[in-house]
């Protein structure tokens, strides 16, 4: 018998999603609370699961914002275009999509709610209000990244990614609208990457976090990009590149970095040095200078480590140098509760590859 699902979906004030499901004559309630981009996904999924052909109804959309926002949209957009003997009224239209957005993120639109801001940045490019266009842009960029968390936190993933592309697009056409130094060009770079970390799209975040670095001229700015960039590549295992992030944070000019920052970083480059073993001759003159100290219990300000810490970063550099693996297995036992969840990530990797 050939099943036929009939769904029936309204969209009501508080933006439930009601499904009536039919399915040889057993009807089936259910409740979920997600966008109009978010429900295609959904009746794709259950077309690919059931392998059976889908009927399906939707009625019409009908929230706070009075009528569906495909009508609003087209009619606020007639009203930019030219007509005789009378220029289009660009302000109002303005008004009028910001307060569309307004509505649907009210709503819990959040895609709408970008595109109402991609018109209203529009509108402001058309009379050359740059600084108003790239405000609306950004709007739009983080609604559009919303909805894109929004889908991930429902455990739905786009092939073409519509939401993330318009994100991303909205962020770029907002920060070219700044000059190349403008600190409002690198927040927008780093807020961009931020995002793309949570989403796990770690490459293209360390690669817009190296556009940062490009454009920041603040001390405390680069650190903070340089060491969020470092994590990346900790992450990824480009250990060799991130052993050259860390150098930089600490051998930079003008580096100022906080203590704490210093602590950490001091024992990633540790750490990072006994996997990557770089010739000695390419080792900057802080690194050498950092295992010097080390060892010799100088006291520093480059190392601004606890004694416990230090004497068990001694034992794990002579164990390493040594290859006892047992020793060097229960040091670190000892010693991972001094250290981030991603340097006891790299102690484990020094580890396996003494065994290995």
């Amino acid at each position: 018998m050939t099943m036929f699902l009939t769904f029936v979906i309204s969209f009501l004030l508080d933006t439930d999603i009601h499904y009536k499901i039919r399915l040889t004559g057993l009807f089936i309630y259910f409740d979920v609370q997600v966008d109009q981009f978010s429900l295609i996904f959904y009746l794709l999924k259950i077309k690919e699961i059931l392998r059976k052909p889908i009927n399906f109804v939707v009625a019409k959309m009908s929230t706070d914002l009075g009528a569906s926002f495909n009508e609003q949209y087209m009619n606020i957009n007639t009203k930019m275009k030219k007509r005789f003997m009378r220029k289009p009224n660009v302000s109002e239209a303005t008004n009028e999509f910001i307060a569309l957005a307004i509505q649907c993120e009210h709503s819990d639109q959040p895609a709408f709610a970008g595109h109402a801001y991609v018109g209203a940045a529009k509108c402001e490019a058309s009379v050359g209000h740059f600084l108003g266009e790239a405000e609306h842009f950004l709007a739009a960029a983080r609604q559009f990244m919303k909805a894109e968390k929004k889908l991930k936190s429902l455990k739905f993933y786009s092939a073409d990614r519509e939401n993330l592309e318009a994100a991303t697009g909205c962020y770029i056409q907002a920060l070219n609208k700044y000059p190349d130094k403008s600190p409002i060009r690198t927040s927008i770079l780093m807020e961009l990457a931020s995002d793309l970390v949570e989403l796990n799209h770690k490459l293209e975040a360390a690669a817009y976090y190296e556009q940062a670095l490009e454009t920041v001229t603040e001390t405390i700015m680069k650190t903070i990009c340089l060491k969020n960039l470092l994590s990346l590549r900790i992450d990824s295992g480009k250990y060799d590149i991130a052993l050259e992030i860390a150098n930089k944070i600490v051998d930079g000019p003008n580096a100022n970095v906080p203590e704490d920052v210093l602590a950490e970083v001091q024992v990633s480059r540790i750490l990072l040095t006994l996997l990557v073993k770089p010739p000695e001759d390419s080792k900057p003159p802080s690194l050498k200078q950092l295992f010097i100290d080390l060892m010799n219990d100088n006291e520093s300000d480059a190392i601004p480590l606890n004694t416990d810490l230090k004497l068990k970063l001694q034992s794990i550099i002579i164990c390493h140098a040594t290859g006892d693996t047992q020793p060097l297995i229960s040091v670190s036992a000892d010693t991972k509760q001094f250290l981030t969840l991603q340097q006891v990530e790299l102690l484990h990797k020094l580890i396996s590859d003494e065994r290995g």
